[in-house]
């Protein structure tokens, strides 16, 4: 299974998919972690969430996830880059890949064909509850932008970790967010590549961290040594 994570301190949306399918029928389950003020100090709340996750990934036996980035230029990006840290932990420990999903991009990825600046969450919730036939029924925004990435991260999977999937498999604008590059044909950047596709920036858009055995408590250890 992938878990398609939405982290966020009061409404964590998270969705279990099935890796080998696609559309609805991958969809397993969905459901929020929630907290709010009465829950504890701020630092509480944080722990509360990294827990829930650390059981939610053990309890189901995830080894991947993809999950939507913080964005980090809104009112709460300090507490988003706190909960992230406080998460990453947790795949650190239990050596889960990691894959990002820029907010624009998982809007591009939703709703192709509505431009992101026009875009709000209600477009990428419809486009969820379209697609999974839930019309009518109540579905969180969380919910359906972890489903989101969720889906574009079984992409992922199939075409990185299974290998199942070629390069030329892939939908063109996914495509572009995985393997995109860009050379520099005029102007004192000539000649220059950027490379910007997901697949060039590990431990920035992807942790791979069964490559890491640093964990917390060998840490602790190296710490208690010194």
């Amino acid at each position: 299974m992938i878990a398609g994570l939405d982290p966020s301190l009061t409404h964590f949306g998270w969705v279990l998919l099935d890796e080998l399918k696609q559309g609805p029928e991958a969809l397993l389950h969905y459901g929020m972690f929630k907290t709010e003020p009465s829950d504890g100090l701020l630092v509480q709340r944080l722990v509360t969430q990294r827990e829930r996750v650390r059981k939610f990934l053990t309890d189901n036996r995830i080894t991947f996830v993809s999950m939507e980035a913080p964005y980090l230029q809104d009112y709460n990006t300090e507490l988003l880059f706190a909960l992230n840290q406080f998460i990453h932990e947790v795949f650190l420990d239990l050596s889960i890949f990691v894959l990002y999903i820029q907010n624009h991009n998982l809007k591009r990825f939703a709703c192709p064909s509505i431009k992101p600046r026009d875009m709000t969450k209600h477009h990428v919730n419809h486009a969820a509850k379209t697609e999974l036939g839930l019309e009518g029924k109540r579905f969180a925004e969380h919910c359906a932008d972890a489903y989101f990435a969720g889906k574009f991260g079984s992409i992922f999977y199939r075409w990185h970790i299974l290998k199942t999937m070629k390069d030329e498999d892939l939908p063109e604008n996914v495509k572009d967010m995985f393997i995109g590059k860009h050379e520099y044909t005029r102007g004192k950047k000539k000649g220059i590549i950027d490379y910007y596709g997901i697949i060039y920036r590990e431990n920035e858009q992807f942790w791979d961290y069964t490559k890491h055995n640093r964990k917390t408590q060998t840490i602790i250890e190296e710490v208690s040594h010194v």
